[in-house]
């Protein structure tokens, strides 16, 4: 097993086209595998194909909640096409993301969940959908979920994780629940919701930066979190972790994150980064 496991990256996106090579390799010299995320049918094929391409990579395989929509064109995702919106919105076609779940090393369904930072009662309820069809496509293919859970801080009354746990609850073979929810962002509250029903929390690079306790008391959440259900996530190209912040995120910096936990932690550096890559394996079925 590898030192350290990058469990949510994007390196199936355009923001990587020109130097993917490099940057699978800087992973592999640091001792870091990847899971490459998929965001929609296109962004998922492309990670079930890197699969097949590289040593140490691994794919999740789902639908974004923010493309169920008219959504942003995102350059860094899908590349300078000269376009304002991706689409009108992509319906989750289960049968069609089976299919491609047999193609390579998928370990999960996702990122889905609920995004609620531009908020619209449309918005949800078509994110709603989409997600209940992926828990159930991972119940009938027995793998985790790759949660994706964005609240808006000044809306007051709605809470995606909240709701995201209630749609779990209710879809999720009993006993079977599996999964991560990654970039979290959420209370104390809300993490243990997640941990009691078996759902691993995952920090990212925001753990490195000026405390934001009106978005996530990160302190707070980290230091009451199981060490053994604690993962770790670069959401690569975005977001990268201090002493990398402005630049392009990538697998290789981690162990930036995983060193912040463990000072959060009051933790030894290898114990946490060892016990990280545990959970991995045992969420993953990693080998």
């Amino acid at each position: 097993m590898p030192k350290y496991i990058d469990i949510h990256a994007h390196t199936n996106f355009k923001a990587f086209d020109e130097d993917r090579d490099e940057v699978i390799s800087r992973a592999g010299e640091s001792d870091t595998w990847v899971i490459n995320i998929g965001t929609q049918y296109d962004t998922s094929k492309k990670a079930v194909e890197m699969t097949n391409e590289y040593e140490g990579v691994y794919a999740t395989i789902g639908l974004h909640p923010i493309h169920t929509g008219a959504s942003y064109h995102d350059k860094s995702e899908l590349g300078d096409e000269g376009k304002e919106f991706t689409s009108r919105g992509e319906i989750f076609d289960k049968d069609k993301y089976k299919e491609l779940a047999r193609l390579g090393k998928v370990v999960g369904i996702g990122e889905c969940g609920l995004d609620y930072y531009h908020l619209s009662e449309d918005s949800i309820e078509k994110q709603k959908i989409a997600f209940i069809s992926q828990i159930e496509l991972a119940n009938e293919l027995g793998l985790p979920l790759m949660l994706h859970v964005r609240n808006n801080s000044e809306d007051k009354i709605h809470n995606a994780y909240f709701d995201v746990y209630e749609l779990i609850k209710k879809y999720s073979k009993l006993g079977n629940i599996k999964g991560v929810s990654h970039f979290f962002a959420g209370s104390v509250e809300d993490m243990k919701r997640f941990v009691e029903m078996g759902i691993f929390i995952s920090f990212a690079g925001p753990i490195t930066y000026k405390p934001r306790p009106e978005i996530c008391d990160y302190e707070a959440v980290i230091k009451a979190t199981p060490l053994d259900m604690i993962l770790a996530d670069t959401d690569s190209p975005y977001v990268a972790p201090i002493p990398h912040r402005g630049a392009r995120n990538e697998p290789s910096y981690v162990k930036d994150i995983v060193a912040k936990i463990a000072q959060i932690k009051g933790l030894d550096e290898e114990k946490v980064a060892n016990q990280i890559v545990l959970n991995a394996k045992r969420l993953f079925d990693l080998s």
